[in-house]
């Protein structure tokens, strides 16, 4: 009987901080990963024929906020329709301000932090610079500073229908 009562508590208490552990998570957000260049590129070939978004942002860029909201707009239209959207937040501090502002806009594409040489492969000079990958896996269009949600959508619809 003592046995199965030490059972019965190793579980219940196994439960229980389960249970803390994934609402300490939900809280603290989700760690975020770094993409280097090499990542990002097999990343890109395991999405060819599909539309490809890729983000270059900040938290602390008015516009990229700005952009962010359409974004999640997109690959909930488009998530199920051979489109995947990929950010990649360029932040000093990514590592502890990224996963809360992640968790506060509601993001719903994956994002990662800027790892080696992705900035240098794609000359950024500006945030937000958005590239949109056709199905072949060639740049269609390169957005050097905001863009609207619609731009995107036309961008978007444009290339899934080719």
């Amino acid at each position: 009987m003592v046995k199965q009562k030490t059972t019965y508590t190793v579980v219940t208490l196994a439960l229980i901080m389960s249970l803390f552990m994934a609402v300490a998570h939900l809280y603290a957000g989700d760690a975020v990963k770094k993409i280097t260049l090499s990542e990002l590129s097999a990343l890109l070939e395991s999405n060819r024929g599909k539309v490809v978004v890729v983000d270059l942002w900040a938290t602390w860029c008015p516009p990229c906020r700005k952009e962010i909201p359409g974004f999640i707009n997109l690959y909930n239209k488009y998530k199920d329709k051979g489109v995947e959207i990929i950010g990649i937040a360029f932040d000093e501090n990514g590592e502890e301000a990224v996963p809360p502002f992640i968790k506060k806009m509601g993001i719903n594409y994956p994002v990662y932090l800027e790892g080696k040489d992705v900035a240098k492969s794609y000359d950024l000079r500006a945030y937000p610079t958005t590239v949109v990958y056709d199905k072949s896996g060639k740049i269609a269009k390169k957005h050097v500073g905001y863009a609207s949600e619609d731009d995107f959508d036309k961008e978007i619809s444009s290339l899934l229908n080719k």
